[in-house]
């Protein structure tokens, strides 16, 4: 089943609200707080060149992680999406 191209903006939005509040899970707070110390450890310790090759590594990182939730974001619209309409065709028979 593909998406209506009108739809996938919208879904595209929504995923993006929950990234936010899932960012702001009471979890979520001290790990990011661990990352911040970490990252400022590294900064301290690494020279800058060997510094720079980490972040870009953790930006690489961190967008293939986003286009992967996105993925499986979407696939579970998909799939929602599947079960409903394999519910209402047998309804309607």
């Amino acid at each position: 089943m593909q998406l209506s191209v009108w739809a996938k903006p919208s879904f595209d939005e929504r995923f993006n609200e929950l990234a936010k509040m899932a960012g702001r899970l009471p979890a979520v707070k001290p790990l990011r707080q661990k990352q911040v110390e970490l990252e400022e450890q590294l900064k301290q310790e690494l020279a800058p060149r060997l510094y720079q090759i980490l972040l870009n590594w953790e930006e690489t990182l961190n967008y293939r992680n986003a286009l992967e939730k996105e993925w499986m974001y979407l696939a579970g619209i998909k799939d929602g999406m599947k079960c409903l309409k394999g519910i209402q065709d047998f309804t309607s028979d």
